[in-house]
């Protein structure tokens, strides 16, 4: 009933799933879990996301023109934190950012018309496992407000990994260091000509995640079918009549 997964087990598929796949007992899932590809929302599902063969999509975007930021006011902008978030919304950390003039929480969801706070920022940080903050690290790019990337444990998931040399045009820090420690590495940064680069570098990057009605070059659409065009033998299995 299926002859080309049956010829390669599923090997040159693809599927698309938000919750991702686990690894359920049934030999088709295994093999879809194992074999193909699947395309899942970023940040992807604890221990459902296989770095090698897996892709991830970028927050949803309608792509239109935005020039960088001029005469900005904060250090740094703290995305949104839920109440699904509790345990970070109430550490010690996040208690220490609140009564930091340097930094401003944002206290609604971001929406496409919610950008003021980031255009205000020099620095757009992030949660790392909070999806409703780390949605708009695409909108800081195009902003020219650096996202940093809030994370105890590497990151292995981020989209268009294949195409985007992430550590060029984002910041990585960890929590154990407190707050002021990050604003050491931001205010490094600042003092370098490195912070105007990963601006500039940002900005260019931030159009392989627009979304078109019509595609456009370099656009999400085409970076998401250039992903996969170059996995398409990353699994190679002998097909079934052959063995």
């Amino acid at each position: 009933m299926l002859p080309f997964w049956n010829q390669t087990l599923g090997a040159d598929h693809f599927y698309i799933s938000c919750e991702g796949v686990g690894y359920e007992s049934d030999r088709s899932v295994v093999e879809l879990k194992k074999n193909s590809i699947q395309i899942t929302c970023f940040p992807s599902p604890q221990n459902r996301y296989i770095p090698h063969k897996d892709i991830t999509l970028p927050h949803l975007r309608i792509g239109d023109e935005l020039r960088l930021a001029e005469n900005i006011k904060f250090l740094g902008y703290v995305g949104y934190l839920n109440d699904m978030n509790s345990k970070i919304a109430s550490s010690s950390f996040i208690k220490e950012l609140s009564i930091d003039p340097d930094f401003q929480l944002d206290l609604e969801p971001f929406t496409a018309d919610g950008g003021e706070l980031l255009v205000n920022s020099k620095f757009c940080l992030f949660f790392y496992n909070m999806s409703v903050s780390i949605a708009s690290v695409s909108e800081g790019l195009r902003i020219g407000c650096v996202p940093v990337v809030i994370s105890d444990s590497a990151v292995i998931d981020l989209p268009f990994m294949d195409v985007l040399n992430w550590k060029d045009i984002v910041l990585f820090v960890g929590t154990s260091g407190g707050v002021k420690e990050v604003k050491k590495v931001l205010q490094g940064i600042l003092w370098s000509d490195k912070y105007q680069k990963m601006r500039e570098m940002g900005w260019v990057a931030s159009k392989h995640f627009d979304w078109y009605p019509s595609p456009k070059p370099y656009d999400a659409f085409h970076t998401v079918l250039y992903q996969l065009w170059i996995r398409r033998h990353t699994i190679r299995y002998p097909r079934r009549e052959e063995r």
